[in-house]
């Protein structure tokens, strides 16, 4: 956990932004496909528009933007992690999984965040650190947004030139305002080289309010 000094996708070299209305359908749908499949996907996609030219506007067209996560009851996930999952899946059973933090019982959806960090991630690397500290700090800063949001939606997906690192934005509405809104950056990563590779977190970045203001 950290700030985030910018768009994450638009500083690593070496990114692709896959935008366009091709891709962006197929988005809608399961945002990504499974980790070991998506490295063929990613490659059809980059043939299929060679020779096109670079659209500029990396941001999902917002008037069309689905909420997702409300749309049922929520269900604890009973395998963690599941290689089943897109990146775009994972970020948004992470965040409902923290809404719901304790069904069906105390701090499990902390649990399940740890559950889906890589080994590269802070939470990996803070010898002995366990879900109720995690929790702990979390209710204490800013992220304690991602225990009381009204709603999410994935508003931007960049991927890495080997589709191996998925970054995405999801927008948080934390109240009734229209300017009520929180920007979450995810960098997720998979080995892509096995069917039961799994996208798994390696940093959720919430953007300072100063930031978020000079974007308004």
């Amino acid at each position: 956990l950290g700030y985030d000094t910018g768009d994450v996708g638009d500083k690593l070299a070496g990114n692709v932004s896959l935008t366009d209305d091709q891709l962006y359908s197929e988005v809608k749908e399961r945002v990504l496909d499974t980790a070991g499949g998506f490295l063929e996907y990613v490659k059809a996609a980059k043939d299929d528009g060679e020779g096109e030219e670079e659209d500029d506007d990396d941001d999902f067209d917002t008037d069309s933007e689905d909420v997702v996560g409300e749309t049922k009851p929520y269900e604890p996930p009973t395998t963690i992690p599941d290689s089943e999952l897109t990146a775009g899946e994972v970020v948004i059973l992470v965040l409902d999984a923290l809404l719901n933090n304790d069904v069906p019982t105390k701090n499990r959806g902390v649990e399940i965040l740890f559950g889906y960090s890589s080994p590269g991630s802070q939470i990996k690397n803070e010898e002995g650190l366990t879900p109720s500290e995690y929790m702990d700090f979390l209710k204490e800063t800013e992220y304690k947004v991602l225990f009381n949001r009204k709603s999410v939606s994935i508003d931007k997906a960049d991927y890495s030139f080997d589709g191996k690192k998925a970054f995405f934005t999801a927008r948080l509405q934390i109240g009734d305002g229209p300017l009520d809104v929180v920007s979450v950056n995810f960098i997720l990563s998979t080995t892509g080289k096995e069917d039961d590779s799994c996208w798994l977190i390696d940093s959720m970045l919430i953007r300072p309010q100063s930031m978020r203001r000079r974007r308004r």
